[in-house]
Parts: C-alpha cells; structure tokens; sequence
C-alpha cells in the first residue's frame, strides 16, 4: 500500500483532489445562482452570448407556458359568470359589467405575482438549499474536511483529511485483525456522507459500507468496527469460558488439513507477555501477524498491528505530540518488527490521539443508529492509566499462517491454545 500523500484512493484519485472538486462544483452553483438577474438583464440589453441567450429564452418559454394555461383557466371561469349575467338587464347588467372588469383586473394582478413567485423558485430556491446543505455541512461533523500540511523536504504544502488518520488509528486499535486498508468518502449533500471502509486479509477486499447522517451512524455491518473474533477467542480473562482449543486438540485438527491450507487463527499465551517478549516471540516463528491484543482490565478487544498496513500517517498528526502513532516511519527497510519500547509508545500514543478526537468518537461510539449519541470517555481515560501503571502487554496474537507455521508455533512452550476462524487453500504453493 503507498503512502497517504501518494495515494489515499484504490482508484488513483487522492482525497484531496475530490475535496478541490467538489469546492469548485459549489462556487459555480453559487456563482451561477447569484448571476441569473445579471445575465437576464444583459438578455434584455443584446448583450448575451448566444449559449445564455438560449437558456434565458427556454425559461421565458416556460413563463409563457404558464402564463398561457393561467389565462386559460382564469378567462374560463370569467366567461362562465359572464354567461351566467347574460339576460340581466337595468342596473344588475351595469353592476355585472363593473364586476367582470374588477375580475379581470384582480386575475391580471395574480398572474403577475404568480410569474414572480415561479421565478423566485426557478433563480432563489436552488440556491437556498444549496446554502441549507452548506450550513448542514459546517453544523454537523464533517468527515470530508481538509487541512493544509507544510511540507519542507518539498518546500511545499500537502493536503489530507484528519478523518483517514481517526479512521486508521481507531480500526487498528479495536479491529486490526481485519486489516483496514483505505476508505473512500462521498458527501451527498445536507450533512449526509457515504463512507466504505475497506479492509483486506491476504490481498482479499471487504467493502463495509456505511451512511453517515446529521451525526447519526447508519450501518448494515453491526460487526465492521469489531474484531472478526468471538470475545472469547483467546483463553486468557476468560477463566475457562473460552472457546480455544487446548494444543493438542489444535495440533491433530491441524494436521488433518491439506497441505496447502492457510489458516486466520488466534493464538493464546499462557500469561502475559511483555513487549520484549512479545518481539522474542514474533521473531521465532516467521507467519504474517495481524494484531495483538493487550490487556486493559476492560471488557472489548484492545490492541495493534505489529506490522503496519494501510495509510502512511506522517503528514497528518503532531508526531512530537503522539510518537510512533505511525509504526510504517519507524521500521526500518529489511527489519519486520519494530522494538518493545516503539510498541509501547505506539499503543499509548493510539490511546491519546483517540481521546482528542471527541467528535469523531462521539459518532463512531455511538448507541442504536439514529439514536442520541453518547461517548464514554472513562473507558479511553482507564485504558490509558492501565497500560501506565501495568505496562503494555499481550495475552495472544492474530496470525494468517499455513498448516506447516501453525504446527512450529503451538511447539512452543508458551502457547496454551488456539482458535481457527477460517481457512482457505493456497495454490501459489
């Protein structure tokens, strides 16, 4: 996966570049709105191009057509109270003719108003809502917005969006197992969004398709921001109700499996490893790793991405204020992991980046869709006092491994069990 500032969207347009797009699509209905009285009068004047011309006259024509079905209708009903008064005579005759002429005069005086009251709706109405959606925009959270970023190696200035970064941090954080990899953004107008968060295990996408409306969350995946494992996939905190199978229960399933099997299975320790343990072990045993979880004395999946994937951050946070949120600038070329401290720092820094971002959690932490948002800041404050009294530390690991990777690991002395969630044949063997 490139880089944020080298590519942000699978489909090579940047998110920058659709936010200047759509900034510029609004300036010209603005603009044009605005600019309808100007070009009429210059209409009336011969001064129009021929291209504006022609739009103003399809506008009279419609005038006209309406103009032409009111003079219809309204001389219509004239003619029959005129029929009506036929054969009056005397002063009934005289008070007749007086009424059809204040009649006709009050049905040209509504047809006037009415010309005006459609012309304010063809000139006015679309800019007004237009404006209403703007204002929508700037009330409720915006995921489309865009910051400007001083970039001195290029002497230059990039454009991001803060929202990719909240997005990147949180899925690592709560469901890295899943492996989220880009997420594409459409503003639909009025303080609605269309977002599809895309995540891939093993060059394999998933679309998580969601609708972000006036702050409310709307989603047909209930699980898109969950790990794919059950809650009690890993033996550790789960005092005999996990669902782990035990070594040797893991080692003969295992062995009953094709040779070409590549499984996406959770791992348990047998306590808690440190983080310089947890670097000891990855480095024993060459599998793609996926997440760690860690302890937080909570109850949901806390963890991270040994191996970062998805957006290169560097551009779009305070590295001196969150470091190592981004572990893509610390590995460095040849190494797969970094060190236990870089881990840490790591963990803690996702912590804190999440706690300042009040708004985007307040949507994403949400109760029922549509319901009133509520954000729980004590769960991120405890988490974070946990890992800075105990320690960053793991009770297992996410792995995507083959038969042959998985055997070699449950070899080890401090592995106690395993859950396979799925696995799949692999031909490129």
């Amino acid at each position: 996966m490139k880089g944020f500032k080298e590519n942000q969207c699978s489909d090579g347009k940047s998110q920058c570049e659709d936010n200047k797009s759509q900034c510029r699509d609004e300036e010209g209905r603005n603009k044009e709105y605005k600019g309808y009285q100007e070009k009429f009068e210059k209409y009336i004047g011969g001064e129009l191009e021929e291209s504006e011309s022609q739009r103003i006259e399809e506008d009279i024509e419609k005038f006209q057509v309406l103009l032409s079905h009111m003079d219809q209708t309204l001389d219509r009903e004239l003619y029959e109270k005129e029929e009506e008064d036929i054969g009056k005579g005397g002063e009934e005759q005289e008070e007749a003719e007086l009424g059809r002429r204040i009649s006709k005069a009050v049905a040209r005086k509504f047809r006037h108003y009415m010309i005006a009251a459609v012309a304010a709706a063809i000139c006015i109405v679309p800019a007004l809502l237009a404006g209403i959606s703007t204002l929508l925009d700037r009330i409720c959270y915006n995921p489309d917005q865009s910051v400007e970023v001083a970039d001195e190696e290029n002497d230059g200035v990039i454009v991001v969006n803060p929202f990719v970064t909240d997005m990147s941090v949180y899925m690592e954080m709560f469901c890295g197992d899943k492996g989220f990899v880009e997420l594409r953004l459409w503003a639909e107008g009025y303080g609605r969004y269309t977002i599809d968060v895309c995540t891939q295990i093993d060059g394999e996408n998933t679309s998580h398709m969601l609708e972000l409306v006036r702050n409310h969350l709307y989603r047909n995946d209930f699980t898109w921001n969950r790990s794919d494992f059950p809650d009690n996939a890993f033996i550790y905190g789960n005092e005999g109700k996990s669902c782990s199978m035990d070594k040797e229960t893991g080692r003969r399933k295992l062995e009953e499996a094709p040779e070409m099997m590549k499984i996406r299975a959770a791992v348990s320790f047998d306590g808690l490893k440190s983080m310089e343990e947890l670097v000891d072990f990855m480095q024993r045993y060459d599998t793609q790793y996926l997440y760690c979880p860690i302890e937080t004395g909570g109850g949901r999946y806390w963890g991270f991405s040994p191996v970062k994937r998805g957006y290169d951050l560097d551009m779009t946070y305070d590295q001196e204020e969150y470091p190592y949120l981004d572990l893509s600038q610390y590995l460095v070329r040849g190494d797969k992991f970094a060190s236990a401290e870089i881990y840490e720092q790591h963990m803690e820094s996702m912590v804190r980046y999440l706690m300042e971002r009040k708004e985007f959690l307040k949507i994403f932490e949400g109760g029922a869709p549509g319901g009133k948002n509520f954000l729980d800041t004590y769960e991120y404050g405890k988490t974070l006092d946990y890992i800075r009294d105990q320690g960053v530390k793991s009770y297992g690991t996410v792995v995507y491994a083959t038969k042959q990777e998985l055997l070699k690991i449950l070899e080890d002395p401090s592995v106690n069990g395993i859950y396979m969630l799925e696995g799949k044949l692999d031909l490129r063997f």
